[in-house]
């Protein structure tokens, strides 16, 4: 089996959102199968984020930034919500606090990907030619951990200051 190229963590590519959307299913295909642990994360200009965690057992969990760690950036409203849950996202709680889809099979990382393409599009009302900012990293640690703990330390949460956002909105990431 094959390895994901990684960016390494806090490494960023940009991309325009329309290639990062149409190559979602390589990526998440890719990641699935790569026996390491790696996370994903794709944010936008505004900061507002999708992000991905593939366990070693393949365990894909995608997520979709939630108002419970919005930070600074334009918040969700109801009916953004409302397109989630319809969409099959499950609610952040107490163990989540993104919106969280988790597929374990071919059919379940199709579904994810058709769920972050609306989500990315139709609630976070993000046009192909926006800019996207990348990165992806192994996680360290046991390859066969799928524990909450270990997630929590990989999951990603963005306060920024303005004057951070205002760098990378120039191009400066």
């Amino acid at each position: 089996m094959g390895t994901v190229q990684v960016t390494g963590r806090g490494k960023w590519v940009h991309s325009n959102v329309g290639s990062f959307v149409a190559n979602l299913p390589e990526m998440l295909g890719a990641m699935a199968v790569d026996r390491r642990c790696i996370v994903a994360i794709a944010e936008f200009a505004d900061v507002r984020y999708v992000q991905f965690w593939v366990d070693s057992d393949s365990q894909v969990v995608s997520e979709v930034i939630s108002n419970r760690n919005i930070g600074h950036a334009v918040a969700l409203t109801l009916d953004d919500e409302y397109m989630l849950r319809e969409a099959g996202w499950v609610e952040p709680h107490d163990k989540s606090p993104n919106w969280q889809f988790i597929s374990t099979d071919v059919a379940g990382l199709m579904k994810a990907v058709t769920m972050t393409g609306s989500a990315i599009y139709d609630v976070l009302r993000e046009e192909p030619s926006n800019g996207v900012w990348l990165q992806t990293w192994a996680v360290n640690g046991a390859p066969d951990s799928t524990t909450n703990e270990e997630r929590e330390e990989s999951r990603v949460f963005y306060q920024e200051e303005l004057r951070s956002l205002e760098r990378r909105v120039e191009g400066e990431k």
